[in-house]
């Protein structure tokens, strides 16, 4: 469901930024977060690699695993 253009006006006089500003700035955030999750859970996963508490298989289905959901998750929010 669409804004009509009086409720488009009235969110742009009381918030400074149009929806779609709006809804750009929280998928840019959604995303900047699961980019610092991925990341983590990489470093993370290889630290225990490196140190070998966990086998280099496992290491690979988890990086498989973070980049699958990472491309899911920008695909579903910019299409």
């Amino acid at each position: 469901m669409s804004m009509s253009p009086q409720q488009i006006t009235a969110f742009q006089a009381m918030g400074g930024f149009t929806p779609q500003q709006s809804t750009t700035f929280f998928i840019g955030l959604v995303l900047a977060s699961a980019l610092v999750f991925a990341a983590w859970a990489l470093s993370s996963g290889y630290r225990g690699w490196a140190t070998g508490q966990i086998s280099q298989a496992k290491f690979v289905g988890l990086t498989m695993k973070v980049t699958l959901i990472y491309i899911l998750l920008t695909f579903l929010l910019l299409h």
